[in-house]
């Protein structure tokens, strides 16, 4: 029986979620298992509310309904990931490694990030004699970025200086602050450091960008280096001296302790493993052999990622036709399975959407999620090659397991969050290799989804208040029945479609009794009372597809089609009766009556507006006149 793995990870570090992740899936098949690969990409926002939709990811799944758990722990961009995934490790109880940091009572993986920097660290400062050092890190609590900070000072202070605090700089791993950072300090001392020892790779590039845009050569001016010797930093021109942690590795070392701990056998956290530096030419050192030959084969791999990328936008441009104009969740599933179940390849074979059921309801935000899921999803669009599911609603569990139930080989699926910052929308599930990562179509298409639906919901809502507007242009605020500009948009041509048609229409001509003596009596309220009674009484007598309207203060007009089954004298009386009991009802103190008029337009006859009104306007007169005469006799 296939077991099930959760792998939780913070996507930012690409190359190394890839690396990792594909060691741990390789030595999953060999244990017949099931990886199930939760990652969010909360390091690449500013926005705090966004990093905590991203975070809540990791609040989908329930840790007992799995085997075991791998943390890449050292990836995680906030205190609150990693302090909720150890909380809820441990209370379920199962087996668990983390990899890159130390958790009380978990087995940890990690690698002696100290001595790779210190190699690197020596190499720039003992062999290119390197003395004014910029240190731009990590955030400053994080535990390897102090580790690789230790390095290059022990280094420092072995050679005879020390590098000053206002040369010691806290980043967030990540390129625009690194550039901040730099340009402030530049600018600040007016004159560049020997070299800028970078606690990561994205952070190097980042330098090295803003030192070329203003002139500088890299290495000629200025050394630079990173850490975690990425592809990206390898394929930069020139190539960024690094620090590889050999993570594939790591990754099939993590699964194999896990699986040992699955068996029940007592598992101690081994001897960190060893970082090793490798130059690269941004620090002036010459290419290898072997490294000029993995150039070549860089710049393959960058046409091809070429073709890929125009490939991504057509796919990105195909669902966002599919999404925006999506106005219900039956209508999202239907556009969604139809393309999805033709063109699949950046999904993978199996894929799932699940939003929230309220994801609809676009009259009020609060009712989305901002903490976790909801138990049940609707499960929008559900593709099996190219087989589709119906739109059903799910519990998170049966959504999350769906497929890896119906598959005998060991799968590895990728979950990821959809959200608009701290608002949920869903999630998706990808069975998909972990290179979707490397060349970041991961986060691409998590960012243009959450883009797509966001821009959906959107036009939804605009829709709505478009619609209302309209209505409230023809629609009488006293009563809710429609106003003259409705009579003259929605009846008059109603009625002339009627005649068109050879059909026999109507229009009747309704107004109040002695209006202006209720008001001049009862006063203006009491006359509002008996407008809306009117129009209540009209609205439920009429039959359905009739128009009302509020024609003038206290007259109305009803127009519809006349059917054998309908006696307009009948319905004249059937109107008066209910207008009675209706003020019996409501006991109201003061007399109400109407008068009603009305004119049966005959198809033979020419149709002219006007001349019609006049005529239904004439009979409601008669009709008055005829109260008027019984009153006096009274």
């Amino acid at each position: 029986m296939k077991r099930r793995i959760a792998l939780f990870a913070n996507g930012w570090g690409c190359e190394y979620l890839r690396e990792v992740a594909a060691g741990v899936v390789e030595e999953a098949k060999e244990e017949n298992c099931d990886v199930f690969s939760f990652v969010n990409f909360s390091i690449l926002s500013g926005d705090l509310e966004h990093n905590h939709g991203e975070f809540n990811i990791f609040r989908l799944p329930q840790m007992k309904d799995f085997d075991g758990a791998i943390l890449l722990t050292n990836s995680f961009n906030m205190e609150e990931e990693r302090a909720y995934l150890h909380e809820k490790v441990m209370e379920a109880g199962i087996p668990a490694i983390s990899v890159g940091g130390d958790l009380e009572g978990i087995v940890s993986l990690n690698t002696d990030n100290y001595y790779g920097m210190y190699e690197l660290a020596s190499h720039v400062i003992r062999d290119h004699g390197a003395r004014k050092i910029v240190y731009l890190g990590g955030p400053k609590e994080h535990d390897e970025n102090q580790i690789r900070l230790k390095a290059v000072k022990d280094v420092a202070e072995e050679m005879g200086f020390s590098i000053p605090e206002d040369n010691i700089l806290y980043g967030d791993w990540a390129r625009t602050k690194s550039k901040i950072l730099i340009a402030d300090w530049i600018e600040q001392h007016k004159e560049l450091p020997d070299a800028i020892i970078c606690a990561n790779d994205v952070s190097a590039i980042g330098v090295c960008d803003l030192l070329k845009k203003h002139g500088y050569m890299i290495p000629e001016d200025i050394i630079v280096t990173g850490y975690d010797c990425t592809k990206m930093g390898q394929e930069y021109q020139p190539a960024i001296s690094s620090v590889s942690h050999e993570w594939y590795r790591m990754g099939i070392q993590a699964m194999k302790l896990l699986a040992e701990e699955m068996r029940g056998h007592e598992v101690v956290s081994p001897t960190p493993t060893k970082t090793r530096f490798v130059r690269g030419g941004s620090c002036g050192c010459v290419f290898s052999r072997y490294e000029a030959q993995a150039q070549i084969e860089i710049g393959k791999s960058h046409n091809h990622e070429i073709i890929q990328g125009s490939l991504c936008d057509s796919h990105f441009r195909h669902i966002y036709l599919t999404i925006s104009e999506c106005k219900d969740a039956d209508n999202l599933h239907r556009n969604l399975t139809r393309l999805l179940a033709k063109e699949h390849w950046m999904e993978g074979d199996d894929f799932l959407l699940c939003v929230e059921p309220d994801l609809f309801r676009v009259d009020d935000d609060n009712l989305l999620c901002k903490e976790g899921y909801s138990w049940e999803m609707d499960a929008v669009c559900v593709v099996q090659k190219e087989n589709v599911r119906p739109h059903q609603r799910l519990n998170v569990k049966d959504s999350l397991f769906m497929f890896s139930e119906g598959r005998q080989e060991p799968q590895h699926y990728i979950v990821v969050p959809l959200c608009n910052r701290e608002q949920v929308y869903g999630f998706a599930v990808l069975n998909r290799r972990i290179d979707l990562v490397l060349d970041n179509y991961l986060y691409s298409w998590t960012r243009h989804m959450d883009m797509y639906i966001d821009q959906m919901r959107r036009n939804i809502k605009l829709a709505e208040l478009t619609r209302r507007l309209q209505v409230s242009s023809v629609t009488d605020v006293l009563t809710g029945v429609y106003n003259r500009a409705g009579c003259e948009e929605i009846a008059y041509p109603m009625l002339k479609e009627y005649h068109k048609a050879g059909k026999n229409g109507v229009v009747m001509i309704v107004d109040i009794d002695h209006m202006k003596q209720i008001n001049d009596s009862y006063g203006h309220a009491n006359g509002d009372l008996a407008v809306k009674t009117v129009a209540t009484v009209l609205k439920n007598e009429v039959p359905r597809g009739w128009v009302v309207s509020r024609f003038g203060g206290d007259e109305f007009l009803v127009g519809g089609l006349v059917t054998d089954s309908i006696q307009m004298d009948d319905m004249a009386i059937a109107i008066t009766e209910r207008l009675k009991r209706e003020v019996e009802r409501q006991h109201i103190s003061f007399k109400l009556t109407i008068s009603i008029g009305y004119k049966v337009i005959d198809p033979n006859e020419e149709f002219n507006i006007e001349k019609h009104l006049k005529e239904a306007d004439a009979s409601m007169y008669f009709v008055k006149k005829c109260h008027h005469e019984e009153m006096e006799h009274v």
